[in-house]
Order: C-alpha cells, then sequence, then structure tokens
C-alpha cells in the first residue's frame, strides 16, 4: 500500500511539472513557502528565489549554526557534557521538542549534536550552547559573530534551539549561507547523512531511539524522496514549515531553503516538504550541467595575410560548463580582428569571446592551434626560382660548394704565406 501511494505521488507530482513547468519559477504557482533560495552547488547557480532577502523567523534551521559551532570548538565529539539545572526552562514553558535531558545527566557531545540535527531537540541545543560557552546568551554572541564571518547581512540569534523570538531572526539566503557553511565540515556532513539515531543509556536515562524529523528522507514514509540527505527541518506558529535540504541526482546537487510554508501545526501535511520535491524535480528534470564551448571545437575562423594558408579556425582557450535549461540558445559575441598576418605561433591569442547564455555571460580567449609560417621565411628561396624547389636546391647547393671553395683557397694562401 505505502509503495502504491509513494508512486501516485510521483505521478501527480510529475505530471504537475510537466504541465507547470514554467509557471513554477516564473510566478511562485505550486510553491506554498513565502521565502525561498536554491542554488546548484555544482555551478554555484542559484536557480530560483523569491523573497530570499526578507527577514523572517528560522525556528529550528537555527540548530544548523549550533551544531557547526559545537564541532568547531570542541576538542573530542565524545567530550561529557554533565546537564546543569534551569537550562531548559525556556524550552519547557514554549513546549519544544526535547529528549527529556535530566539535571546532572552526563551525555556525549556527539550525542548531543545527533538528537540536535535528528530529532530536533531543543534541551540538546542549549545544552552544546552551554558546553560550548558556558550560557546560552554568550554562545548567542558566538553564533551572531560568526554569522557576520561568512557572509550573513540579515541574521540575528538568540537562542541556541530556535524557539520563537521576535529579536531571533534571518533569511532564505542566510540560511543558504550558514548551510553551506556547515556542508563542508565532514563531521557534519556524517551526522546529517542519517535518518535516525540512538543514544547510548546514561547514568539517568535509558537507551534513547529517534527518526529524522525531515519526513521526505526516512524510506519507510509514505512521502519518501530518494535524492534527499538531510539537512534540518523546523517549526512554530510563527515561522511556520521551514527546510533546508539537499538532493543529489544525476550528478547534480541542489541545496535548497524553504521558510514560512503552512503555519498550521495540525495542518494534514507539511507544505514544506512537498515545495522540496517540486523544486528538485523541477530542476532535476530542466536542467543540466552543460559544455558551452570546447576547447576541441572551433568557434569562428579569421583571414590570414602573408600566407599560403588564407583562413585560420579559432578555439576557446577553456572550456566553458554551466548549468542550464534543455532549451538553452547561447548567442556569441566576438572581439577579433577582421584579418590577422603571419606568421602566427601555435597557441597565440587572437582575440576573445563572450557567450550569453540563461541570463548569465561567460568569456574566453580565442587562440589558434596551428603554427602558420609568413611567406617571407617560408618561400623565400623559392621565389628565386619562380617556386621550382628543385632549382632553388641547386641554387643552395651551388652556394654552399662556393663558400666552401673561398674557404679551401683561404687556407691554403694562409699556409703559403707562413712558409715565406
Amino acid at each position: 500500500m505505502k509503495k502504491t501511494f509513494t508512486l501516485l505521488f510521483v505521478i501527480i507530482t510529475l505530471f504537475s511539472l510537466s504541465v507547470n513547468a514554467k509557471g513554477i519559477l516564473d510566478d511562485k504557482n505550486n510553491i506554498y513557502s513565502d521565502y525561498v533560495y536554491m542554488v546548484n552547488l555544482d555551478t554555484d547557480k542559484v536557480v530560483y528565489e523569491y523573497e530570499a532577502d526578507t527577514v523572517t523567523y528560522p525556528a529550528s534551521l537555527t540548530k544548523i549554526m549550533t551544531c557547526i559551532l559545537a564541532i568547531e570548538h570542541s576538542e573530542s565529539l565524545d567530550d561529557t557534557v554533565i546537564i546543569p539545572s534551569g537550562l531548559f526552562d525556556d524550552v519547557y514553558s514554549q513546549g519544544g521538542a526535547n529528549i527529556a535531558l535530566k539535571v546532572g545527566e552526563e551525555i556525549s557531545v556527539r550525542d548531543l549534536i545527533c538528537a540536535t540535527m535528528i530529532r530536533s531537540a531543543c534541551d540538546s541545543a542549549s545544552a552544546l550552547a552551554y558546553y560550548v560557552s558556558g550560557s546560552v546568551e554568550e554562545f548567542a554572541s558566538l553564533m551572531n559573530k560568526k554569522a557576520e564571518e561568512i557572509g550573513c547581512t540579515s541574521t540575528h540569534f538568540v537562542n541556541a534551539h530556535g524557539l520563537h523570538d521576535k529579536d531571533h531572526y534571518t533569511t532564505a539566503k542566510d540560511m543558504y549561507i550558514i548551510a553551506k557553511y556547515a556542508l563542508q565540515n565532514e563531521i557534519f556532513c556524517d551526522i546529517i547523512s542519517q535518518y535516525s539515531g540512538t543514544i547510548p543509556a546514561t547514568n539517568k536515562s535509558d537507551e534513547r531511539n529517534f527518526l529524522s524529523t525531515i519526513e521526505i528522507e526516512i524510506p519507510d514514509s509514505k512521502n519518501y524522496y530518494e535524492y534527499v540527505t538531510g539537512v534540518k527541518s523546523g517549526f512554530t506558529d510563527e515561522a511556520g514549515r521551514c527546510l533546508v535540504t539537499k538532493a543529489t541526482k544525476n550528478g547534480e546537487t541542489y541545496l535548497l531553503v524553504t521558510l514560512g510554508a503552512n503555519r498550521d501545526r495540525y495542518y494534514n501535511s507539511n507544505m514544506a516538504f512537498t515545495d522540496a520535491v517540486t523544486l528538485f524535480e523541477y530542476c532535476f528534470a530542466e536542467y543540466d550541467i552543460k559544455t558551452v564551448v570546447s576547447t576541441e571545437v572551433p568557434l569562428t575562423e579569421i583571414s590570414v595575410s602573408n600566407s599560403d594558408i588564407k583562413t585560420l579556425s579559432l578555439y576557446p582557450e577553456e572550456e566553458i560548463t554551466a548549468l542550464l535549461p534543455l532549451d538553452y540558445n547561447p548567442t556569441f559575441s566576438f572581439d577579433i580582428p577582421k584579418k590577422i598576418k603571419a606568421p602566427i605561433k601555435e597557441g597565440q591569442v587572437i582575440g576573445s569571446v563572450t557567450i550569453s547564455v540563461d541570463g548569465e555571460e561567460y568569456t574566453t580567449e580565442l587562440v589558434s592551434k596551428e603554427k602558420i609560417e609568413s611567406l617571407d621565411s617560408k618561400r623565400g628561396l623559392e621565389r628565386f626560382n619562380n617556386g621550382n624547389k628543385v632549382a632553388s636546391f641547386l641554387d643552395l647547393s651551388a652556394l654552399v660548394i662556393f663558400l666552401v671553395a673561398i674557404i679551401i683557397l683561404a687556407i691554403f694562401i694562409l699556409k703559403i704565406r707562413k712558409k715565406r
């Protein structure tokens, strides 16, 4: 039954994409999130954005920054954290997700990170803040410093878990910057690649087992989307359904941030997941990494003077690849002379070309792949005999014999003079 439902879900999604493909990117048709930022990680090309610089609330996406800082500031992920009292008052008062950490409980940094990223536990996020900085307030300062350092311009954190605070905000673009930064860390990538986790029994708790809050990455889920890996989901009434996720298919990888989908916590479907599948499927269907110009294919030719060869093919100096729609139509603008005079060296730069495609411009120099000699050097001797190569060879031989005779005669004269 689950397989049938999944197949039906994919068929409906693909049919919708085929009918409304252009509409998805043109005017936000079929997209439920209020803020979106999507980038192809292979080329860093932004393929879709909507209100990406508008300030909003990140909910539990905050925990991406929390966990990457915990990884960077821990001497060892096996370090033990002893849970203090009073650390989770805000978590419990706001009904935040938690793993029921207890005062005096001893738990490793690694287990806290797994609980924070996979289970989205708010108490474990605060415990990481305590471990790194001694207090949530000091850790928030560290978070803000890091956000500014990596290029965020509209982000401000006041806690480690993302429970609502009017002074705790970000943008879809800033969340992309944070997620991309975190994904450069191997430990972080290893943790978010897991859709389930287990924390061994501690001095205060039995073994804990949990599943990812990202439903579409769980194989047993009815809405499972096999190409997704992580990264983090989130929800508060004010932020709505939020998601940062990564998908790879056919050698192409996209990183997507969606914020502000359905804000009703009792709504049957998480529309952030729906948006993710819609956008990923659209991009996998409509885009491909293509070779725009190849160093093995000439782009144009130029007239040559002072040579037997009258035209010269010009090749791009470097190969240009780009993420392009399937129906792309490039235009070429050449900056080359009308004619070039021989001699010409192999690899000589003759001019340049600018290729415009899908709103992007790429420029590369144009070079010669052959050596062309000038008439002066190549045919100098031939002109003495109207192009007769045999006559030119005989003339050259006679000249050599004459020079050798002169040298022998000079040596003979010098010897006679020495005898006298």
